[in-house]
C-alpha cells in the first residue's frame, strides 16, 4: 500500500463494466468508469483487470483503450501523471475525459443524463395569424413531459428563480411532440449538441412559415454556420 503523500505515476484510464452494472445511455455504447490508477496501460493494466479484488468489486471486465488518452497525451502510457503533485491536473482531465465519453454516448460512471427536444403550441396574437402556427422550442434532460409541465404551470424554485419562459407560460395551449421531425426525435448525449439541435430546429421550423420562440442560445451561431447571417432574436430563452 503507498504511503500517505507518495509521489507516484497514474495513467488515465477507461474501464468497461458488465452489463448488469445497469442500463446504458446508448445501445451501442458500454458502461465505463474514468480511473486515474498506478498501473500502466498494456499488460499491467489488463492483468490488474483480470486478477485484482478491487476490479471485481466495481464489476470491470474489460480496458476500453481506443477511448483512452493516446500514449503521447497527458495521462496516456507515455505521459502519466504524478501524484499527488498533478492532483489538480488529473481532476481536471478526468472530468474532461468523462464529458467527451459522455458527448459520445458512454454511460460514465454511471450518469445516464440525456437530452430531448420538445415543442409547445402557443396562442397567438391577432397580427400572427399569417404565421403557420406560433411555437416555443426547448432542449431539457428532464422527462420533457416534466419539463412542459414547468412551463405551462410557472413553476419556480423553493428560492423564487423561474424554472420556465414567461412567454411559453402566459401564451401555453398545449404540447406539439408531434411536430418534431424524425431528425430531431433522438437524445443527445451532451447538452451542446441538444443546444445546437434545438437552434437548428428552430431555424427549420422557421422556414417552413412558423413564428418560434427559444432556441436562442445557439441560434446567431447556428445562421451563420449555414450561410444564414445574423438575425436579432427576442432573448425570451430556452431550455
Amino acid at each position: 500500500m503507498p504511503h500517505a503523500g507518495e509521489i507516484r505515476k497514474v495513467w488515465l484510464c477507461v474501464l468497461k463494466t458488465d452489463d448488469l452494472a445497469g442500463p446504458r445511455r446508448h445501445p451501442d455504447r458500454p458502461r465505463v468508469l474514468v480511473k486515474s490508477l498506478p498501473q500502466r496501460p498494456g499488460l499491467e493494466l489488463d492483468r490488474w483487470v483480470k486478477t485484482s479484488p478491487r476490479a471485481k468489486r466495481l464489476r470491470v471486465v474489460n480496458v476500453v483503450y481506443e477511448a483512452m488518452p493516446a500514449a503521447g497525451q497527458p495521462g496516456g502510457r507515455d505521459q502519466p501523471f504524478t501524484r499527488p503533485i498533478q492532483q489538480k491536473r488529473i481532476r481536471a482531465a478526468e472530468k474532461m475525459l468523462r464529458q467527451r465519453l459522455r458527448c459520445d454516448g458512454y454511460t460514465v460512471n454511471g450518469d445516464l443524463t440525456v437530452w430531448h427536444l420538445y415543442l409547445i403550441e402557443l396562442e397567438p396574437a391577432a397580427h400572427d395569424e399569417t404565421a403557420a402556427g406560433y411555437l416555443y422550442v426547448g432542449q431539457t434532460s428532464q422527462p420533457v413531459d416534466d419539463r412542459i409541465r414547468q412551463h405551462r404551470e410557472g413553476h419556480h424554485t423553493p428560492k423564487g428563480q423561474r424554472l420556465h419562459s414567461q412567454i411559453a407560460h402566459r401564451r401555453f395551449l398545449k404540447p406539439r411532440l408531434d411536430l418534431l421531425p424524425d431528425d430531431f426525435r433522438q437524445p443527445f448525449f451532451c447538452q451542446d449538441d441538444a443546444l445546437i439541435a434545438e437552434a437548428d430546429l428552430r431555424l427549420a421550423l422557421e422556414a417552413e412559415g412558423y413564428r418560434v420562440e427559444g432556441g436562442t442560445e445557439r441560434y446567431d451561431e447556428r445562421r451563420q454556420a449555414l450561410g444564414l447571417g445574423r438575425a436579432a432574436v427576442d432573448g425570451t430563452g430556452s431550455g
